[in-house]
């Protein structure tokens, strides 16, 4: 039965929209649990949501606000820390595309009040602030895909392009050897066998290929297991919460976004002088994921 995330009324069967406040209804409140992130125009909401999707965030929804005339992007509380990173680099992309930037964070007076965010100047000069902290953050190349993923990715496709390269060899040979007749439209035996014999032979030497990769990415996932454990066991013993936080505000009161920024830098570089040579993308997912840990308090507001 369809319900209203908002309102939380349950309704028939064949209802879309909600009659009290005009929402559009979902399968379950769980789909309800998501939060807006960001609206914009229906093209850019339809491509920052593959985005997204593309890059594991599977809680990203979609739906029309028709008082606003945009298209509203939400996103469960679980990945909302992720999907924000995530959205910075697909701004970062559509700018070098050239396609502009009509985006805007969706910010209700509830949370603008909880995240002690003034109106006025005020308030308007710490979003600046924020925008700024974003500007010297770390530049995002895409969200990073460890070596785990990566060696799981081609084992599961390296088999199936073996199995299908080495199933579609057996069926040429057969073909021709005459054991399989083809179909009169298909009659020039030797044109069809050259060209699907080459298509298998090809799927067969690319499966073969990622499956030698898979054993490579999978020696080199070990290794980042042990690196993440190691530097995971230093910041257990030398990063706490008082020692990141030490002249990073000086007494100025931060919005949660602006503290976020500030600490996260602060965290790279003390990881940064304990382990030389670490790569961008492995410390910027390592701190995303530890981040929580050492603010588990706020990390909610985040």
């Amino acid at each position: 039965m369809p319900w209203c995330p908002k309102c939380r009324n349950e309704y028939v069967e064949g209802v879309k929209v909600c009659a009290d406040c005009g929402t559009d209804l979902v399968e379950t409140l769980e789909e309800g649990k998501r939060k807006p992130l960001i609206f914009g125009d229906k093209g850019q909401m339809e491509r920052l949501k593959e985005f997204l999707t593309y890059n594991g965030l599977k809680s990203a929804s979609l739906r029309e606000d028709k008082e606003e005339e945009v298209f509203e992007l939400s996103i469960s509380d679980e990945e909302r820390q992720k999907a924000s990173l995530a959205v910075k680099v697909f701004l970062q992309q559509e700018a070098a595309e050239g396609r502009g930037n009509e985006l805007s964070e969706e910010e209700s007076s509830s949370e603008t009040k909880d995240n002690g965010l003034a109106g006025g100047t005020e308030g308007t000069e710490q979003w600046e602030n924020i925008e700024k902290e974003k500007g010297n953050a770390r530049e995002y190349r895409g969200i990073y895909q460890n070596s785990a993923q990566k060696a799981e990715e081609n084992r599961s496709s390296g088999y199936l392009l073996t199995v299908i390269g080495g199933l579609g060899l057996v069926a040429i040979v057969l073909v021709f050897f005459d054991v399989v007749t083809l179909p009169a439209a298909m009659a020039n035996k030797f044109m069809v066998c050259t060209v699907m014999g080459a298509l298998f032979a090809l799927f067969f030497v690319m499966g073969i290929l990622s499956i030698k990769s898979y054993k490579t990415l999978s020696q080199k996932a070990e290794e980042e297991n042990t690196l993440a454990d190691e530097i995971k066991k230093w910041c257990r013993e030398n990063m706490i919460a008082e020692k990141v936080d030490d002249g990073l505000f000086e007494n100025e009161e931060c919005v949660e976004e602006l503290k976020y920024f500030r600490r996260v830098e602060k965290m790279k570089g003390m990881i940064k002088h304990q382990f030389t040579n670490l790569d961008e993308g492995f410390l910027d997912s390592f701190i995303d994921d530890y981040y929580p840990l050492v603010f588990e308090q706020e990390s909610g507001n985040v």
